[in-house]
């Protein structure tokens, strides 16, 4: 089971992790079932937006500027509000991403886009939740773009289960 305290910082109200750790549960029990209830009300929550911006705000990449030049270490408390309320009466609006290129260590470039900083916040809210939900239905097997597994966990999955033939 996903345990949500791992994401969180001191700072995490109890009742967010509950949320999330009671969403996980569902999911869990009803893997073949809809979940669809409350998500709104969770997207709106501002703690889940705190706890957005906790997760965001540790990686120095999410400080970049978007096409607007707000960056995530100038969100406040009434910033977040002012999120939650746009999503709630549904007048938010994801604005469109800063298009920039990156150095490859062959000599050429990859495209990079930006988002602004309440959407990077927003998507990240949106994620969690999104995690709560699907991780329980993934694969155990499966590693992509998942919490706590990467190409390492994958290698000593395929180490550990499979031997070659003799």
């Amino acid at each position: 089971m996903l345990n949500y305290r791992s994401y969180c910082t001191a700072s995490t109200p109890k009742s967010i992790i509950e949320k999330l750790n009671n969403l996980n549960a569902k999911a869990r029990k009803r893997s073949n079932l809809v979940i669809d209830s409350n998500l709104f009300s969770l997207i709106c929550d501002v703690e889940i937006l705190k706890l957005a911006y906790e997760n965001l705000k540790s990686k120095p990449g999410n400080l970049t500027p978007g096409i607007v030049p707000e960056t995530l270490d100038g969100m406040n408390l009434e910033l977040l509000n002012s999120i939650s309320n746009e999503i709630k009466n549904e007048s938010f609006n994801f604005k469109p991403s800063r298009r920039t290129l990156m150095p490859k260590k062959d000599g050429n470039q990859r495209k990079l886009l930006i988002a602004p900083p309440r959407d990077k916040l927003v998507q990240e809210a949106i994620k969690l939740i999104l995690t709560a939900i699907y991780e329980p239905v993934f694969s155990d097997c499966s590693h992509g773009f998942r919490p706590n597994r990467n190409c390492h966990s994958a290698l000593k999955y395929v180490s550990t289960n499979f031997r070659g033939c003799s």
